[in-house]
């Protein structure tokens, strides 16, 4: 129903048995396992980071203004990536896994959203 979407991306959060908390971000909805465009993350996750990772990534063109399309809310969608490691950290204990996709990121300024989000509790 979110009919302005520029990109999507995909968010994940795992718990890596040699460095702990890591994220994930990649082309998210349909082209997750089409295109499979990601870039995983190593703490600390700060907006530079965030920021830096995400030209790594093919998607990145669809983010800058593809053929005409407007540029995506890239602030919006780096201050999300940074609210799901924040919940991630703050879940270590119990989490397992966490993803968000597809994360819709909406032309400058609109904003992201959220579609649909997978958070597994329990240590296996």
């Amino acid at each position: 129903m979110i009919i302005d979407g520029i990109a999507e991306v995909l968010v994940g959060a795992l718990i890596d048995p040699q460095f702990g908390l890591t994220l994930v971000l990649g082309a998210g909805g349909v082209l997750t396992e089409l295109l499979q465009d990601t870039v995983t993350l190593l703490p600390p996750f700060t907006p530079a980071a965030v920021r830096a990772a995400l030209p790594r990534l093919r998607i990145n063109r669809l983010l800058g203004g593809f053929r005409g399309k407007p540029a995506g809310d890239v602030p919006a969608l780096v201050d999300a990536i940074l609210a799901v490691s924040r919940y991630a950290e703050s879940q270590l204990a119990t989490l397992a896994e966490l993803e968000v996709n597809p994360l819709i990121v909406r032309p400058a300024g609109a904003g992201v959203v959220a579609v649909d989000a997978l958070i597994r509790i329990g240590k296996e």
